[in-house]
C-alpha cells in the first residue's frame, strides 16, 4: 500500500484490536517523550490501549480501577520501532529470485526466538521482510512481538514488495538488467490486460457480446502484487547495498513509490542520496574502518554521521547477532560520532514510525498515541541500563523479573544445578544409590 493507505488500514486496525481495555496508570520517575522535553514525576493515564493523560503525579488522581504500574524510580519511553529486518523468518525465498507474490506471513515463526529478544531490548513493532538476496522477494508485514499467532502479532499486513539491486548470480549491471526486466514483463502484462478489456468492451457495444455480460478478469495471483507495485498501489521497499547502485535507485524513484533501504557501503553516494528527499533506512553496520586508496591510510567511516550532516533523515536497524543487535550499541554509536541524543532517540522511534505511515500511533509519548512504553532503569544512553518492563497497547507483556531465559542465565548456581537434574529436579542419590 501507499502510505496514506498504509496508515489509513493500520489506524482502522488499531482502533480493532487494541491489546488492552482496561485502564491503566503509569507512575513515572520521568518521561522521555522523545517530541519534547523529558518530564519528571508523571503519571501516564492509559485507557483503551492509549495514552489518555499524562500530568504531574500531585496534579492528577489516579482512578480506583486502574491497574497501576509504579515505575516512580524508573525511566519511560516509547518502545523501538523496526523500519526493515528479517527476524522471526523460519526460512526465506531467495533460492527464488522472483516471486513478488510471496508473503512473509506464510514463514513467520511467533514462537521466534527473534521476538522473545527484541521485547528483552525495547522493541514494540517490527517490519519483516524478505531478505536481501533478491530481485522482487514478496511482500513484508508489520508485527508486535507479542502474541500466539501471526493474527494475534499484526499490525499491518501487505506493506509493499521487497526488491533487491544486490547482484547474486552475476555482475552489478545484470541484476539491474534483471530487475528492468521484470518490470517491463509487469507493464507488458498490464498493457495486455487493458487492451483484452477495451476489445470486450468494444465488441459489447457492437452487440457481438450480451448486454448483462460484464469484465470479469482478474489479475494473475502472481502477477497482483507486482501490478500494484507499477501502479503505485504498493510500496517498494528497495535494498540498494553500496554507492554504485544508487543512481539506478534514483532513477527508480521517478516511476516507483519506492523507500530505500541502504546497504553498508554508501558513503560515496550521500550527496546522491538527498535528492531522494525521503527519509532512508539504514544498515545495521553504521561504523567501519577502511584503507584509503590513495593515502594508504586507515580510516574511521559513520554512515550515520554523513547522512546527518547532509541533512538526511534517517532510521536506524538492529543486526541479526553481535553488538548492532542491541539498540543501546545503535545509540551510543551515534552519540560517539557527534549526533545528539535527540537525533539517536528519533532514529529508532521518530522516523521509522514516519515511514511506516504510523507516525499517528507510535514513536513518541503523547496524548491519544498508543501506549507502546518500556520502563527502563536509568537513562537509555548508560551502559547499565536495561529494559525493566514493556507495555503494548497499554497491556504489560513483559516484566525482567519473570524473564524465564535470564532467570536461568543468572540464577544462583544452587537453581542451576537443580535445574540440571532433569525434570524430577532432584540431585540427591535415591536410597541405596553412592554419593
Amino acid at each position: 500500500m501507499n502510505s496514506s493507505l498504509l496508515l489509513a488500514a493500520s489506524a482502522a486496525l488499531f482502533a480493532a484490536t487494541a491489546v488492552s481495555q482496561d485502564l491503566v496508570a503509569v507512575k513515572a520517575g520521568k518521561v522521555l517523550t522523545v517530541s519534547g522535553p523529558t518530564l519528571e514525576d508523571q503519571v501516564i493515564l492509559i485507557e483503551n490501549g492509549r495514552i489518555k493523560q499524562i500530568a504531574k503525579t500531585s496534579e492528577i488522581e489516579i482512578p480506583w480501577t486502574a491497574k497501576v504500574v509504579d515505575a516512580s524510580d524508573k525511566t519511560v519511553m516509547p518502545t523501538w520501532v523496526i523500519a526493515h529486518g528479517t527476524g522471526g523468518i523460519r526460512g526465506s525465498n531467495e533460492s527464488m529470485q522472483n516471486v513478488p507474490w510471496l508473503s512473509v506471513a506464510d514463514a513467520i515463526d511467533p514462537a521466534s526466538t527473534y521476538f522473545e529478544g527484541a521485547l528483552r531490548n525495547g522493541v514494540g513493532t517490527v517490519h519483516v521482510m524478505p531478505g536481501n538476496f533478491t530481485l522482487l522477494g514478496g511482500s513484508g508485514m508489520v508485527l508486535r512481538p507479542f502474541g500466539k499467532t501471526i493474527e494475534d502479532m499484526t499490525v499491518a499486513a501487505n506493506t509493499g514488495i521487497k526488491m533487491s539491486l544486490m547482484n547474486q548470480r552475476g555482475s552489478r549491471l545484470q541484476q539491474i538488467r534483471e530487475m528492468r526486466r521484470a518490470l517491463t514483463d509487469v507493464r507488458d502484462y498490464l498493457a495486455d490486460f487493458e487492451r483484452r478489456k477495451k476489445e470486450f468492451e468494444k465488441e459489447k457495444a457492437a452487440g457481438a457480446i450480451p448486454e448483462d455480460k460484464k469484465w470479469d478478469d482478474e489479475y494473475d495471483r502472481t502477477k497482483r502484487a507486482a501490478a500494484h507495485l507499477v501502479q503505485k498501489k504498493a510500496k517498494g521497499w528497495l535494498y540498494v547495498p553500496t554507492a554504485a547502485e544508487v543512481t539506478e535507485a534514483l532513477r527508480m524513484t521517478q516511476d516507483l513509490d519506492l523507500q530505500i533501504v541502504l546497504g553498508r557501503d554508501i558513503d560515496e553516494a550521500v550527496a546522491k542520496l538527498g535528492r531522494f528527499n525521503q527519509p532512508v533506512i539504514l544498515d545495521a553496520t553504521i561504523e567501519y574502518r577502511e584503507t584509503d586508496e590513495e593515502t594508504k591510510k586507515d580510516q574511521k567511516i559513520c554512515t550515520a554521521k554523513m547522512l546527518a550532516d547532509a541533512g538526511i533523515p534517517f532510521a536506524m536497524t538492529l543486526g541479526s547477532n553481535g553488538p548492532t543487535s542491541y539498540p543501546w550499541w545503535q545509540l551510543g554509536t551515534l552519540v560517539r560520532n557527534g549526533l545528539s541524543r535527540r537525533q539517536a532517540l528519533e532514529s529508532l522511534t521518530v522516523t521509522p514510525a514516519k515511514i511506516l505511515g504510523l507516525e499517528g500511533q507510535l514513536g513518541t509519548v503523547t496524548k491519544g498515541k498508543l501506549a507502546n512504553l518500556q520502563i527502563l532503569t536509568g537513562d537509555p544512553f548508560d551502559a547499565t541500563t536495561w529494559v525493566e518492563m514493556v507495555l503494548l497497547e497499554g497491556e504489560l507483556v513483559y516484566e525482567r523479573s519473570k524473564d524465564p531465559r535470564l532467570q536461568y542465565l543468572f540464577g544462583e548456581e544452587k537453581d542451576k544445578a537443580k535445574k540440571g537434574a532433569g525434570p524430577d529436579g532432584d540431585n540427591e542419590p535415591k536410597e541405596g544409590e553412592k554419593k
